[in-house]
């Protein structure tokens, strides 16, 4: 691994603010470098060995500062960190520093525990903050350095020939592939400021990869040749497993790491199906430098809560200008149903419900957009039960939004099956005017909603439905817990097949949520399940973009708490 791809890896910031007062730590912004898993989600511990960073104001130099030579310094631009646990004190050797965030090794004999951190910048002390440290707690390095999208992950072919996997440079099932992370442990030699020991850091039985929902063949989880706190996990690429964005995750004796993704293709190079893309479309698409896109779609929820039904429809429209290169190393943002099916991914962020701010999981395809696109004053839509208009979102370019069915008359459904045409009249100034016709089918309806109750987080779960949505489609298995007290939402979706009529949720994907806590509010669960379907993205062309979509997705969700 290149020390160039450890820095985009690390996801480095280049913040120009200057350092005059004394550090200052806010407790919860210690991550692992890797997965950047929120403080309180149930893997946000950090091992020894492994690579951390620890987020503050004035904190470092106002310049970036890494290291480039081994042995690694326990002091760097000035920036030290001193951590703590059970009395004992240890000196971390120093990655990166800069006035917003400083990248450090925990030392390997830094024992299990709760651990004190305080940095030291131009001989000046932070507050100190606290952390939880655990043996083992692994964590994926991602292309947009977020924790989420596609993984820093090679594709075997030789010694000399180890390309980056991505849309248009797939593996494929039987090849090795390299998964790079941080977090399998200790180094073996206990020395973590020189080029580290190889080898494996612990037996391979507990380590596992799921790929696609698929436990792969692991053939080596230790440190890697280049770095120290940098790990490599060499794992074959499992059969019938193929897929654009099939999710991957490594669990350590049943713990979680961060879930990212992978592109599979077993008959070429370039993935198929991206978005709905065939492999001509798609690199024609990333080669560009700049990528102009549109969605337009419905959403349709049905909500059983307290008792209660109710029904919301929704019209959304998103008219952006990206970079190319956020299609490689982004997810699904542009359109549902493009992770491959029979396959879950998790996320964890924060939220503080107390003061009002629920929160929502983090887009990684948000540092891409470049700026949105006008389309014009409105989008109307015309079907079977008459013509709305979706208007331009306030201070929102390239934005459009509106509420298509009556909140308060479940049975007042504007989304029923039949044909609707959207257009946006004569456009606007960035991209013209568009006149399309899409059909929507019969939706899925989900079969064992009343039985089940509240979900069991270290069980498998099973949810059934009956044929509706067309098959070319998927059926999408959802939910979202939150912690009042620990500020965190964990959300996981699942994708299946519909013609499958049953889906099983495995228990590694639930582990990964955070334990619904509601801070002793009996009358309101902290958590929803959700099952519906979402067609495969269609497509529309309009003068001034270069990609449209059009997705419809609908949802049966109901009230439940994750134990």
């Amino acid at each position: 691994m290149r020390r160039n791809l450890l820095l985009l890896a690390l996801g480095f910031l280049t913040c120009v603010t200057g350092a005059l007062a004394a550090p200052q730590l806010q407790q919860g912004s210690i991550v692992n470098a890797a997965s950047f898993a929120v403080d309180g989600s149930p893997n946000a511990a950090i091992a020894p060995g492994s690579l951390f960073t620890v987020f503050g104001v004035d904190v470092g130099p106002t310049t970036a500062v890494n290291v480039d030579q081994f042995p690694l310094p326990t002091s760097l631009g000035g920036v030290s960190v001193r951590v703590s646990v059970n009395g004992q004190n240890f000196d971390c050797p120093m990655i990166f520093v800069l006035n917003s965030q400083v990248s450090a090794i925990l030392p390997s004999n830094v024992p299990p525990g709760t651990a004190t951190l305080v940095l030291t910048y131009n001989g000046q002390a932070s507050n100190s903050i606290t952390f939880p440290v655990a043996p083992r707690m692994a964590g994926v390095f991602s292309r947009n350095s977020s924790g989420a999208g596609q993984s820093v992950i090679q594709n075997y072919i030789s010694p000399s020939s180890q390309p980056d996997n991505a849309l248009n440079q797939a593996a494929h099932a039987g090849q090795v592939a390299i998964l790079w992370g941080t977090g399998l442990g200790g180094s073996l030699n206990g020395d973590d400021r020189n080029l580290p020991a190889p080898g494996n850091l612990l037996p391979l039985d507990q380590v596992r990869v799921y790929v696609g929902g698929v436990s792969a063949n692991v053939e080596y989880a230790g440190r890697s040749g280049c770095c120290a706190g940098v790990d490599q996990v060499n794992f074959v690429v499992p059969q019938n497993v193929e897929g654009c964005f099939v999710p991957v995750v490594v669990t350590l004796n049943g713990i979680p790491s961060n879930f990212t993704m992978m592109a599979i293709e077993n008959g070429g190079t370039s993935c198929e199906g991206a978005f709905g893309l065939d492999s001509n479309r798609l690199n024609q698409l990333v080669s560009m430098d700049k990528l102009r896109t549109g969605s337009v779609g419905f959403i349709r929820t049905r909500m059983q809560m307290l008792g209660f039904n109710v029904t919301t429809e929704i019209g959304d429209g998103d008219f952006i200008e990206l970079s190319g290169q956020g299609l490689l190393a982004g997810g699904s943002s542009m359109g549902e149903g493009s992770f491959s099916s029979n396959s879950c991914v998790v996320a964890s962020y924060r939220t503080d419900f107390q003061n009002g701010n629920a929160g929502e999981a983090p887009d990684p395809m948000t540092r891409y957009i470049i700026r949105g696109l006008d389309a014009g004053a409105a989008i109307s839509v015309a079907g079977p039960n008459g013509q709305k208009q979706l208007p331009k979102v306030a201070g929102e370019t390239g934005q459009y939004y509106a509420t298509l069915g009556d909140l308060l008359n479940p049975t007042a459904s504007y989304l029923t099956p039949g044909v609707y045409t959207m257009s946006n009249g004569a456009g606007g100034a960035d991209v013209g005017a568009f006149n399309f016709t899409k059909t929507i089918p019969t939706f899925i309806d989900w079969s064992n909603r009343d039985a089940i109750s509240n979900v069991a987080r270290l069980q498998p779960l099973t949810v059934t439905w009956t044929a509706g949505q067309a098959q070319s489609g998927l059926v999408i298995i959802s939910g979202l817990s939150y912690s009042v007290p620990k500020k965190v939402s964990s959300s996981f979706f699942c994708y299946a097949d519909p013609a499958a009529g049953t889906f099983t949720v495995p228990a590694y994907v639930l582990s990964a949520m955070v334990a619904s806590d509601n801070d002793g509010n009996t009358l309101m669960q902290a958590g929803m399940l959700n099952v519906g379907g979402a067609l495969s993205p269609g497509f529309f062309e309009a003068p001034g973009i270069d990609l449209g979509v059009f997705f419809v997705s609908a949802m049966d969700t109901k009230s439940v708490n994750y134990q």
